[in-house]
């Protein structure tokens, strides 16, 4: 009889859960914008709060990563800050990160990263030593939105267009057909070399997120592990600096001087190294993190090691395509060999 009766209590709390939650005014307002701040918690000062927090929301946005900011009065319909972030992303059916603040506890967080790795950033950025709801929302925001190791394509092509001077001036080209034709070929060819380094680049950080969060480390492994972070946030900087291809043999060298001691600081932490770059990590992307499980994947449909979310989609009907780079022959996978994928800068 007590058995049934929590079973009963049990299934009418799943059902009062999400209904809380389409009450929560939170939801209609990361529907419609980035932030959320409750007056409850604000009072008159919740325009001006929310509106900050939209710029942060937009700054992150802008370096690729998405993030939904809420600050309410608790947990609506949940037993914890986490599980109403984990209720509020999936609710909003958003892929990047959401974070829930309220006043006297904890930060929610939901998110493509892994838990660990977020709280050991909000940890170091000592964002629980920040009273006030609003400011403790954009600092765990920043801090648990994680490193910028690759931005968006559409981020470096924008950056390439303004460094090679492929843009409009006073209403004309800033210079002649036979100069513009040959920047165009020069930037494809630019374009085409970069991918490498950056998809690269992303195996690193998605392989950098999952040796922070193992337990039991050495002092030596995190010594390793924040030297390979910081040559890979280098080797990123220099990538968007580059405008031409004679430069990028030097952003190669720290990539792969950063792939190194990843692998040194993986021993140090007895992991044993992969020596493929893309190694356990889903190889429908690297950036998704280490793979968990199999799925179908597309232009071929053939099943490869995959996150958990790629496997969702496919079991979904809808199984997701490989990233791919630019080649001279086409479009070809992230993870095909080097000569196939980097134009010859004739």
């Amino acid at each position: 009889m007590i058995a049934r009766l929590a079973a009963v209590v049990a299934a009418l709390a799943l059902m009062a859960a999400p209904a809380a939650l389409l009450a929560d005014p939170a939801v209609e307002a990361l529907e419609q914008g980035s932030a959320y701040v409750s007056p409850i918690v604000a009072g008159a000062d919740a325009p001006a709060a929310q509106a900050r927090l939209q710029e942060v929301a937009d700054d992150l946005q802008r370096g690729g990563r998405p993030v939904r900011i809420a600050v309410v009065p608790g947990p609506v319909g949940s037993s914890s800050m986490r599980a109403y972030a984990s209720a509020l992303r999936r609710e909003l059916g958003f892929g990047g990160l959401v974070v829930a603040v309220a006043p006297n506890r904890g930060i929610g967080l939901a998110g493509p990263r892994s838990q660990g790795a977020m709280t050991r950033d909000l940890r170091e950025a000592r964002v629980g030593a920040i009273t006030d709801p609003v400011r403790r929302a954009d600092a765990a925001a920043r801090a648990a939105a994680g490193p910028l190791l690759a931005p968006p394509a559409s981020d470096a092509a924008r950056a390439l267009l303004a460094l090679l001077g492929i843009a409009l001036i006073g209403g004309v080209w800033a210079a002649a057909f036979g100069i513009r034709r040959n920047r165009r070929v020069r930037r494809g060819v630019l374009v085409d070399m970069t991918a490498r380094a950056r998809v690269r680049l992303d195996a690193i950080g998605a392989r950098l997120d999952a040796l922070a969060v193992l337990p039991g480390h050495h002092a030596r492994a995190d010594d390793r592990l924040d030297a390979a972070t910081r040559v890979a946030r280098r080797a990123q900087a220099e990538l968007d600096r580059v405008t031409a291809p004679e430069h990028l043999p030097g952003v190669e060298e720290q990539v792969d001087e950063a792939f190194g001691l990843l692998r040194d600081a993986e021993r140090e932490a007895g992991v044993e190294p992969y020596e493929d770059i893309f190694g356990g990590l889903c190889r429908c992307d690297p950036a998704h993190g280490p793979a968990t499980t199999e799925a179908p994947m597309q232009p071929d449909g053939t099943p490869r090691p995959s996150c958990r979310a790629c496997r969702e989609a496919a079991d979904a009907g809808q199984p997701r395509m490989r990233r791919m780079l630019p080649s001279p022959g086409g479009p070809v996978p992230y993870d095909a060999r080097a000569e196939d994928i980097t134009a010859s800068p004739s």
